[in-house]
């Protein structure tokens, strides 16, 4: 059995390092002076990992002036596009940052298509040493899967071991997974199953873990408390 790092810039996730703090802008990516200054407010306080959404391929060049004002402060935090559904902004915006996050399923609603298009992405991730973050989300399994195996944490797992699987027949394992729901059960029984899943592949891929719409304030807190510490005690998780 393989247990699995992944690399963003200078940060190993997974394989045994410590656990790796993330965090996201809540700025507009398109804002380029309001998110640089919260990246380096971000990086000052100890994230060592920083996400930023990128909603569509115009926002490419706004990502480039970021990364290209980061670099001149000497802020070197790895960046984190976060693509919800354009396989073309994924592809685009890859080699400019250490890691995309993506959910394959969500780039076609033709699955074949989407596989397609996924392979396209992992080549050029690993043209440019970009991290591949393979984001499931429970509220967005897609017809594919749920036709398959219906709205749960099993699905949600095969549907992981399926983009891993494309994964390891193109031999390239700079990636790291997450199954995020808003259901503290589900999202832990979901992490569960595919650790199991990936141990019996013999390949262990670093979790990402995370509890989606956790909200704010002390019930967010707690939410999210309560599903990432559970899988912790566990040994499940890398990042956080």
């Amino acid at each position: 059995m393989k247990i699995l790092s992944a690399r963003a810039g200078d940060v190993l996730i997974g394989g045994g390092n410590p656990i790796v703090v993330q965090t996201m802008c809540n700025t507009h990516t398109s804002d380029v002076e309001a998110t640089v200054a919260q990246c380096v407010r971000l990086s000052a306080a100890g994230a060592q990992m920083i996400r930023l959404t990128v909603p569509a391929p115009s926002d490419e060049e706004c990502v480039k002036a970021i990364k290209s004002r980061l670099a001149g402060l000497g802020v070197t935090v790895p960046i984190v596009a976060d693509i919800h559904f354009s396989s073309q902004t994924a592809i685009l915006v890859a080699p400019h940052v250490e890691k995309v996050r993506i959910n394959p399923g969500n780039f076609h609603r033709d699955h074949a298509k989407a596989r397609e298009q996924f392979a396209r992405l992992i080549e050029v991730c690993r043209e440019h040493g970009t991290a591949i973050r393979i984001g499931i989300n429970h509220g967005s399994l897609g017809e594919y899967i749920t036709n398959l195996y219906g709205n749960s944490p099993e699905a949600m797992a095969k549907a992981a071991m399926e983009w891993l699987g494309m994964c390891i027949e193109a031999r390239f394992f700079n990636v790291v997974v997450s199954l995020k729901s808003s259901n503290t059960i589900v999202m832990v029984d979901a992490y569960r199953k595919l650790a199991e899943m990936m141990e019996g592949c013999g390949y262990v891929f670093p979790l990402h873990l995370g509890v989606s719409e956790a909200g704010n304030g002390d019930s967010g807190r707690i939410k999210s408390c309560v599903g990432i510490s559970s899988l912790l005690s566990e040994g499940i998780g890398d990042t956080v």
